[in-house]
């Protein structure tokens, strides 16, 4: 079976959140994480304020947060949009000091990332 890799042609096509992840299921798909994946190598997920300043108080640097997102186990997804919780996937990994962070990627308009913490 072949299987067909992302590329960043297909990540600046997303025009909804409903292009970017599946969200009738809370099941991650690999097209979602790939395409992550893609817009971190190619420079389209961006940070925002709220992601910059957690980030800082927890002493998380945003090359940590870019290996989480790049090789990061993909956790969970949060789907509810009337929920408490961001739209998108929560990827976790280890940073230095053995410390496990959360990272979580979302969508609008373009992939970005709302908020980050240890877990």
């Amino acid at each position: 079976m072949l299987v067909l890799v992302p590329t960043r042609e297909d990540v600046l096509a997303i025009q909804s959140i409903e292009d970017a992840f599946d969200l009738t299921t809370t099941t991650i798909k690999r097209r979602e994480v790939a395409l992550i994946r893609v817009a971190l190598a190619e420079g389209l997920i961006e940070s925002t304020l709220h992601e910059i300043e957690a980030a800082e108080d927890e002493a998380i640097s945003q090359a940590a947060v870019d290996r989480v997102i790049a090789a990061g186990r993909a956790a969970s997804k949060d789907i509810d949009r009337h929920g408490s919780r961001q739209l998108g996937i929560n990827f976790e990994g280890q940073i230095r000091g053995r410390r496990i962070i959360r990272v979580k990627v979302s969508w609008e308009y373009h992939y970005y990332v709302p908020t980050v913490h240890t877990v």
